[in-house]
């Protein structure tokens, strides 16, 4: 039982420090948040300015616009090709580029693919 306990133990370890599984999940976190009216919790995976629609804005004003699409897709989590230390989730012709703040993914801008961040 104990080594089982240490082999979920590493492999859970192994799953949440890969960067493509990080992002996924403040991604859905994110959206999950403001889907059941919490957005204390998605603005935590925020950068102090996200760019959306072009706009250059604060996390706030960020959250009091912003709606999840409607119909979501299928998630596709890549580098992003602009800035590869910078990842990217693709979901129905948006690309949501995070980048790393200490121990989070932080969501810091909305535009088309493939993400043509330049911060």
């Amino acid at each position: 039982m104990l080594a089982l306990g240490a082999a979920a133990g590493t492999f859970a370890a192994l799953y949440w420090t890969s960067p493509a599984n990080s992002v996924r999940w403040s991604f859905t976190q994110i959206h999950t948040s403001l889907v059941r009216g919490t957005p204390k919790t998605a603005r935590a995976l925020l950068a102090p300015r996200v760019v959306a629609s072009g706009r250059d804005l604060g996390a706030d004003e960020f959250l009091a616009g912003y709606r999840p699409p409607q119909q979501p897709g299928t998630l596709q989590v890549v580098r992003c090709p602009s800035l590869p230390d910078h990842w990217t989730v693709l979901m129905s012709g948006e690309a949501y580029c995070f980048l790393l703040d200490g121990r989070a993914w932080k969501l810091h801008r909305i535009g088309t693919v493939p993400c043509s961040c330049r911060m």
